[in-house]
């Protein structure tokens, strides 16, 4: 069969330095810290071969094309194109390094309806198209997929370690028995032919008419779907918005309440003003109140005044009538003038007093008046630069909150974008139910049909995997099985998901290079590359009795790549490999001491 080098994988765009990672033709090891690329090259390599999508990271921003180099087995080479979040991918041949107005030599769409698709072409590349899967177990066939492959040859760091079975990697029911028949052809390199099948219920009881009704609805309601995801990538998704929106919410809600306190000191303050304006008005009125009764004393004591100096001008010494009591001349006694003049000035000097008391305790209070409006005045004043450096406060807040209530708003949107999706796979899997319900057992069974892997075959591969878990020096006999009802591993009578996810990481990496191995020496279909995202991790889960992984282990693990495995490897990992490995390996360091490189995307100038 023809199997696939890969070359080196390239980011570029305009104004751009190339982001790239060349492939050695053996084992190539890209290893250092975290954040720097390292999974998002594998992920960018499963998207290049036909995944649906690639997460978005700030340090591809500006990138608009990634550039996928293979070699094929007569020795020449194409560039497979693709921009990110395209469906349309350009093949041209030769090694393309950076941006190019040449059309491709072809283009072809990743899309499951159309003929000229991405999967095609691969496959036709490694000989494997036009081949038939078992669907289900009714015998109904699907054609071969390379994402039926390419799971089994590039895993991401969650494959890796999933409990999941390394054949099942979906999580779905409704795809396991095509996984499952995917990997008996890679095993055996024999597709499944058309074969007899079970009658349904639907042809049984109301006819063949409802079965096409369902498919159809199954059609027209994954059609709906928005996102080229499956329930498990979907579910994670989730998870991560949730884990989004619990940060941003707990900034948000820390602002708010912060933003809370303010106002509730700036409408304490409003009050304040209001009472202190109230108070201010109120002391005005009353000062312009006291301003005219001190006009009024002053008047009076003016008159008083005048009364007492004038005495003569008012007749009051005079012959006559008497102008105090009215008395004619004749009536008066003697001295009578003289004595109501006394009383009179008596009289004038007594008012004379008492007003000018009244006129100095109203002079008095006007003076405390003005100076409680002094007062409040100048606490006016302090109240409103307060209020003013809260309104400030505030301002800067709302500042804050703008881009959190915006970012709450992007993730309350993708995230009901994505359970709208949850619930139409809910509905698809509803109608696969109610379709499968409709089944029942015909009158006469078809032949029973050899679906099965070959016990030679199968026991040959699990040999391998056990050589492999041998040469690694994984402690235990490693007697390895495979259970074909379930897709389970076990490793010396104990299945693979009950280890714990160091053991499931080393478990899944032998099973994918020893299947590599197997198809390579058989001359059977295979990519003819492995891609391994974190496969000898030093984990160990708390109070699980598990094998420790040892850096014996790790360099085992190396040297025996290095030895015995007759296909090219990728391997990704976060601790170092043995220090002589450059020598006979391809070797990327990124953000390590004495390494060249920060990252997979070189580190931008700022403007």
């Amino acid at each position: 069969m023809s199997a696939l080098t890969l070359l080196h994988l390239t980011f570029v765009g305009p104004g751009k330095e190339p982001a790239t990672v060349e492939f050695g033709p053996h084992l190539t090891v890209i290893y250092g810290a975290s954040e720097t690329g390292k999974s998002f090259i594998v992920e960018a390599l499963d998207y290049m071969l036909g995944a649906g999508g690639l997460k978005e990271i700030q340090e591809a921003d500006g990138y608009t094309r990634i550039l996928l180099v293979l070699r094929l087995a007569d020795g020449q080479t194409v560039t497979v194109s693709r921009a990110p979040g395209d469906n349309k991918v350009d093949i041209h041949s030769g090694d393309l390094r950076a941006l190019t107005a040449a059309p491709p030599e072809q283009t072809v769409r990743h899309s499951a309806k159309s003929e000229n698709n991405l999967s095609r072409y691969l496959l036709k590349l490694i000989g494997a198209d036009g081949r038939n899967l078992l669907k289900n177990q009714r015998g109904d066939l699907v054609s071969l997929s390379f994402r039926h492959l390419a799971h089994l040859c590039v895993i991401s760091e969650t494959q890796m370690a999933a409990p999941r079975s390394p054949v099942l990697t979906s999580g779905q029911s409704t795809s396991a028995t095509a996984e499952k028949s995917a990997f008996k052809y890679l095993l055996t390199g024999q597709d499944e032919q058309e074969g007899p099948k079970g009658s349904s219920d639907v042809e049984k009881k109301v006819g063949k008419g409802k079965i096409d009704l369902l498919d159809q609805l199954i059609t027209e309601t994954r059609d709906s779907l928005a996102l080229e995801a499956n329930e498990t990538q979907l579910q994670e998704q989730v998870g991560r918005l949730e884990t989004a929106l619990t940060s941003v919410s707990d900034a948000t809600a820390s602002l708010i309440a912060e933003r809370s306190s303010l106002l509730a000191r700036t409408r304490a303050l409003e009050d304040q003003t209001g009472d202190n304006r109230t108070r201010a008005g109120e002391v005005q009125a009353l000062l312009g109140r006291f301003d005219l009764l001190r006009q009024q004393y002053e008047s009076d004591l003016a008159r008083l005044h005048m009364v007492a100096e004038a005495g003569n001008l008012l007749g009051y010494f005079r012959t006559g009538t008497c102008v105090f009591c009215g008395a004619a001349p004749e009536h008066q006694q003697a001295g009578h003038q003289l004595h109501e003049t006394t009383q009179l000035q008596a009289a004038v000097t007594a008012e004379v007093r008492k007003t000018t008391e009244l006129h100095t305790d109203l002079l008095t209070t006007i003076e405390d008046l003005e100076g409680q409006l002094d007062s409040l005045d100048s606490e006016h004043g302090t109240v409103q630069e307060q209020t003013e450096a809260l309104r400030r406060d505030l301002a800067t807040l709302d500042e804050r909150l703008t881009p959190l209530n915006a970012d709450t708003q992007s993730l309350l949107a993708t995230r009901s974008q994505i359970q709208a999706d949850l619930a139409i796979h809910a509905q698809i899997q509803r109608l696969e139910d109610l379709k499968a319900s409709l089944t029942s057992t015909p009158e006469e069974q078809p032949p029973a049909r050899s679906d099965g892997i070959p016990a030679a075959d199968l026991a040959t591969f699990e040999s391998m995997v056990q050589e492999a878990l041998q040469s690694w020096q994984v402690p235990g006999d490693n007697r390895v099985t495979y259970d074909q009802s379930t897709a389970e591993i076990s490793v010396d009578g104990r299945a693979r998901h009950s280890r714990g996810k160091g053991m499931r990481s080393v478990i899944h990496a032998a099973f994918s290079t020893a299947l590599a191995r197997y198809t390579t020496t058989r001359d059977l279909p295979h990519p003819g590359f492995v891609v391994l995202d974190s496969p000898v991790l030093t984990y160990r889960e708390p109070h699980e009795q598990d094998v420790q992984l040892t850096h014996n282990v790790v360099e085992h693990f190396y040297r025996g790549l290095l030895s015995d495995f007759p296909s090219q490897i990728v391997v990704v990992e976060n601790g170092d490999p043995p220090e002589d490995l450059n020598v006979h390996a391809t070797v990327y360091a990124f953000s390590t001491e004495g390494s060249e490189r920060a990252g997979f995307f070189p580190v931008q100038a700022e403007s």
